[in-house]
């Protein structure tokens, strides 16, 4: 005769599935190169992030310089024209007048920005020099 305690584990071991120590190990290993993948795919996604950015921070560089040149340009220009609007009206030279308004018109209509793939363009190549 067996004992009650027994017939109670062998009941017991009857209904739970033994553990199959091949799918743990597998089920593991799966897991680990899942997690190493996923952390590959975050470094690649950070690297192209700090691609990105720089590429962001030398446009930026580029922009501002564009603008830098492009502006002090057309300030000269205006205090030229400014200075000849004064003559003008001083002297009572309709003429002078005349052209200093043209070319204070001429410079605030025209778009700043006109230019800007030419300049682009013109930075990214290394013999480029920008003259002030």
């Amino acid at each position: 005769m067996s004992n009650p305690a027994q017939h109670i584990i062998r009941y017991a071991a009857r209904q739970v599935p033994a553990l199959d120590a091949i799918a743990v190990i597998t089920t593991f290993t799966e897991t680990i190169q899942i997690i190493q993948a996923e952390e590959t795919k975050r470094a690649q996604i950070a690297a192209q992030r700090d691609v990105l950015i720089k590429a962001l921070e030398s446009e930026r560089q580029v922009m501002l310089a564009y603008f830098e040149q492009r502006f002090a340009e057309r300030r000269q220009a205006l205090d030229r024209f400014f200075h000849l609007l004064d003559y003008g009206v001083t002297h009572h030279d309709t003429a002078s007048i005349d052209a200093a308004l043209t070319g204070i018109l001429g410079i605030i209509q025209d778009n700043p920005l006109r230019d800007f793939e030419t300049f682009k363009k013109c930075m990214a190549r290394p013999d480029f020099v920008i003259e002030l």
